[in-house]
Protein backbone atom coordinates (compact mmCIF):
# COMPACT_ATOMS: atom_id res chain seq x y z
CA UNK A 1 0.00 0.00 0.00
CA UNK A 2 0.84 3.66 -0.98
CA UNK A 3 0.74 6.84 1.17
CA UNK A 4 -1.43 9.50 0.31
CA UNK A 5 -0.83 13.32 1.19
CA UNK A 6 -3.34 15.53 1.14
CA UNK A 7 -2.65 19.61 1.94
CA UNK A 8 -5.05 22.49 3.44
CA UNK A 9 -4.84 25.52 4.46
CA UNK A 10 -6.91 25.43 8.01
CA UNK A 11 -6.07 28.46 9.61
CA UNK A 12 -4.16 31.84 8.27
CA UNK A 13 -1.23 30.18 10.37
CA UNK A 14 -1.47 26.76 9.79
CA UNK A 15 -1.79 24.11 7.53
CA UNK A 16 -3.11 20.49 8.09
CA UNK A 17 -1.16 17.38 6.13
CA UNK A 18 -3.98 14.50 5.75
CA UNK A 19 -1.70 11.04 6.04
CA UNK A 20 -3.42 8.06 4.60
CA UNK A 21 -2.29 4.71 4.31
CA UNK A 22 1.32 3.44 4.82
CA UNK A 23 4.70 5.89 5.82
CA UNK A 24 7.19 3.41 6.09
CA UNK A 25 10.71 2.82 4.02
CA UNK A 26 9.09 2.56 0.68
CA UNK A 27 6.71 5.99 1.32
CA UNK A 28 9.15 7.79 3.60
CA UNK A 29 10.77 10.14 0.79
CA UNK A 30 7.19 10.97 -0.94
CA UNK A 31 6.17 11.99 2.63
CA UNK A 32 9.75 14.08 3.20
CA UNK A 33 9.34 15.75 -0.23
CA UNK A 34 6.05 16.91 0.66
CA UNK A 35 6.77 18.36 3.59
CA UNK A 36 9.13 20.56 2.33
CA UNK A 37 7.15 22.05 -0.31
CA UNK A 38 4.60 22.63 2.53
CA UNK A 39 7.34 24.56 4.19
CA UNK A 40 8.21 26.85 1.86
CA UNK A 41 5.12 28.74 3.05
CA UNK A 42 5.62 31.30 6.41
CA UNK A 43 3.63 28.57 8.62
CA UNK A 44 3.92 28.79 11.89
CA UNK A 45 1.78 25.29 12.71
CA UNK A 46 2.18 22.37 10.86
CA UNK A 47 -0.75 19.44 11.77
CA UNK A 48 -0.32 15.94 10.96
CA UNK A 49 -3.88 14.23 10.71
CA UNK A 50 -2.75 10.81 10.86
CA UNK A 51 -6.97 9.01 11.29
CA UNK A 52 -6.28 7.57 7.95
CA UNK A 53 -2.66 6.27 8.65
CA UNK A 54 -2.66 2.52 8.72
CA UNK A 55 1.20 1.94 9.57
CA UNK A 56 4.02 4.03 11.05
CA UNK A 57 7.59 2.47 11.04
CA UNK A 58 10.96 3.81 12.07
CA UNK A 59 11.31 5.36 8.64
CA UNK A 60 8.34 6.94 9.74
CA UNK A 61 8.75 7.99 12.28
CA UNK A 62 12.32 9.50 10.95
CA UNK A 63 10.22 11.47 9.22
CA UNK A 64 7.83 12.73 11.69
CA UNK A 65 10.63 13.77 13.89
CA UNK A 66 12.22 15.75 11.38
CA UNK A 67 8.95 17.09 10.30
CA UNK A 68 8.97 18.65 14.41
CA UNK A 69 12.79 19.68 14.06
CA UNK A 70 11.92 21.66 11.27
CA UNK A 71 9.22 23.56 12.80
CA UNK A 72 10.69 24.22 16.04
CA UNK A 73 13.97 25.33 13.90
CA UNK A 74 11.42 28.10 12.33
CA UNK A 75 9.72 28.81 15.68
CA UNK A 76 6.68 26.82 15.08
CA UNK A 77 4.96 24.27 16.24
CA UNK A 78 4.15 20.46 14.68
CA UNK A 79 0.64 19.26 16.07
CA UNK A 80 -0.35 15.31 15.51
CA UNK A 81 -4.02 14.66 15.42
CA UNK A 82 -6.29 11.77 15.53
CA UNK A 83 -3.88 8.56 15.56
CA UNK A 84 -4.88 5.34 15.43
CA UNK A 85 -4.30 3.29 18.30
CA UNK A 86 -1.99 1.32 16.89
CA UNK A 87 -0.24 4.42 15.43
CA UNK A 88 -0.31 6.22 18.96
CA UNK A 89 1.10 2.67 20.39
CA UNK A 90 4.16 3.12 18.49
CA UNK A 91 4.67 6.49 19.29
CA UNK A 92 4.43 5.39 22.91
CA UNK A 93 7.13 2.89 22.70
CA UNK A 94 9.13 5.02 20.64
CA UNK A 95 9.12 7.96 22.73
CA UNK A 96 10.58 10.17 19.44
CA UNK A 97 7.98 12.43 18.85
CA UNK A 98 6.82 14.98 21.69
CA UNK A 99 3.26 13.17 23.02
CA UNK A 100 2.50 16.41 24.45
CA UNK A 101 1.52 17.89 20.41
CA UNK A 102 -0.29 14.44 20.08
CA UNK A 103 -4.41 15.16 20.33
CA UNK A 104 -7.17 13.22 20.42
CA UNK A 105 -9.27 14.69 18.27
CA UNK A 106 -9.48 17.84 16.22
CA UNK A 107 -11.62 19.41 18.80
CA UNK A 108 -9.22 18.77 21.07
CA UNK A 109 -6.93 20.01 18.73
CA UNK A 110 -8.77 23.54 18.06
CA UNK A 111 -9.78 24.07 21.45
CA UNK A 112 -5.28 24.20 21.72
CA UNK A 113 -5.32 26.11 19.10
CA UNK A 114 -7.72 29.02 20.57
CA UNK A 115 -5.84 29.19 23.63
CA UNK A 116 -1.93 29.76 21.77
CA UNK A 117 -4.18 32.41 19.67
CA UNK A 118 -5.69 34.38 22.34
CA UNK A 119 -2.19 34.29 24.38
CA UNK A 120 -1.10 35.97 20.78
CA UNK A 121 -3.57 38.98 21.43
CA UNK A 122 -2.53 39.49 24.85
CA UNK A 123 1.41 39.56 24.73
Amino acid sequence: MSLNVRNEDTRPFAKTMFLEGRLDTNTAVAFDTELDTMLESPIKVLVLDLAELEYLSSAGIRSLYRAQKLMKARAGKTLIVNPRPSVKKVFDIVKAVDLSSVFASVKELDDYLDVIQQKGETE
